[in-house]
């Protein structure tokens, strides 16, 4: 299954391609999504606004597909589940590009710049590995200790 998620938004530019894409046998797996707030109302895949939890979804889905919000990237990342990421331009002027492009620097996902070529990073993401993301140690102690020295 793949996973599409949207989170507390709305992001109906990517629904709208997974739909197309599901409806012309692009992707012939199946596939769920959450869309949030959107208007879209897909016609090829299930789909849901809201759910308390999307544990279950992430514990069934072979490819994740987000918009780049902090939680869900960070949910993900840290479990080193398969996430492609679209980022959701339309929200805050380009805020999820610097989360995302570290997390996509350190092979934690892989950032889709572009919705219409989903179709072809959700095949090159089963084909990769993503490691866990371990956060840096914390070093503020030492700087303390340097400032107070």
């Amino acid at each position: 299954m793949i996973f599409v998620t949207v989170g507390t938004a709305h992001f109906d530019p990517l629904v709208e391609e997974i739909d197309r894409l599901v409806g012309s046998d692009v992707i012939t797996e199946r596939v769920v999504a959450q869309i949030g707030r959107g208007s879209y109302i897909p016609r090829h895949i299930e789909y849901f606004r809201f759910i308390r939890s999307l544990e279950p979804a992430y514990q069934r889905a072979s490819v994740i597909v987000s918009t780049g919000g902090a939680g869900t990237t960070m949910e993900c990342v840290t479990r080193g589940l398969s996430l492609v990421v679209v980022e959701n331009t339309t929200l805050m002027e380009g805020h999820q590009a610097q989360l995302i492009g570290e997390m996509a620097r350190r092979g934690h996902l892989l950032w889709c710049e572009d919705v219409t070529m989903i179709a072809s990073c959700i095949e090159e993401a089963r084909t990769c590995s993503f490691p866990p993301f371990r956060s840096d140690p914390p070093r503020i102690h030492r700087e303390i200790l340097r400032l107070i020295s």
